[in-house]
């Protein structure tokens, strides 16, 4: 439910919702503070203690934030790089389909537009669920059927055929590939934790702010918002198929376009 709840916002939202929800929460427990501190035990001010607890937590989490980040952008360009991947050995069987001049080796040029074509208007848009589609899947399978019927006759038409073998396979593991990082975000325990962990450094601030000077309070308040908005990145990044910031297709369309535009004539 968690999970869902964060895919459901956009990157703006993200971006206010946290750090507004974290300094409304601040506000509160630190109201409830004042208000109750006799009440709660806390008439004994202890402002050593609140001062090193928020140096610790708030260093801490900076650090764990800021290293989950990196993995989490780390992760992000490697689903580009292998979408790059496979865009370039799309173009690379193109390109060897067109050498062999057969009829076979056209017939499954034709199987290739209309495989590039399934990944970007049926598979594509259903990433997020890390589901290979089925129709994308029918359009790969009559491809290597296609190949299935080539007939090489000499050496050359042999190397070439063994060529286009390879890079029909290197697609088909980059495609499996890039079905299965789509299911590598982080799980949602980390998210839980997150949410306890920026609560309790919360709490903490809030126990800081029971007395304290107009300066400390902006200045724990920006903290607190600083840190907020690090772990919104984590969440706009670690979903790279969802909402605004995502993993474009470009290279594959940018493949698909060349294909199409190129005038082959008849054997």
């Amino acid at each position: 439910m968690l999970f869902t709840f964060l895919k459901s916002l956009t990157d703006g939202q993200v971006l206010l919702f946290y750090p507004l929800a974290a300094c409304a929460v601040l506000l509160v427990l630190t109201l409830v503070f004042r208000r109750f501190r006799a009440q709660l035990g806390l008439g004994h001010y202890d402002s050593d203690i609140v001062d090193t607890a928020t140096q610790n937590t708030m260093s801490g989490a900076y650090v764990v934030l800021g290293f989950v980040l990196v993995l989490a952008m780390t992760a992000v360009s490697d689903l580009e790089n292998s979408v790059n991947q496979e865009a370039t050995a799309i173009k690379s069987l193109e390109r060897l389909l067109v050498l062999d001049t057969s009829k076979p080796a056209l017939q499954a040029r034709e199987n290739l537009i209309a495989y590039t074509e399934s990944i970007l208007t049926d598979e594509w848009p259903g990433l997020s669920e890390g589901q290979a589609n089925p129709k994308t899947s029918a359009h790969l399978k009559e491809l290597f059927m296609s190949l299935d019927s080539f007939n090489p006759k000499t050496p050359k038409d042999t190397v070439l055929y063994e060529k286009i073998i390879d890079t029909a396979n290197k697609t088909a593991e980059l495609r499996n590939s890039r079905n299965y990082n789509v299911q590598s975000n982080l799980p949602e325990i980390f998210y839980l934790v997150s949410f306890v962990s920026l609560l309790g450094v919360i709490i903490i601030c809030a126990l800081r702010l029971i007395e304290a000077t107009p300066m400390r309070s902006i200045a724990l308040t920006v903290q607190i918002i600083m840190l907020t908005l690090m772990f919104s990145a984590i969440v706009i990044t670690d979903l790279p198929y969802i909402g605004e910031t995502v993993t474009s297709p470009d290279a594959i369309q940018s493949a698909l376009n060349s294909m199409k535009s190129r005038v082959i004539a008849a054997p």
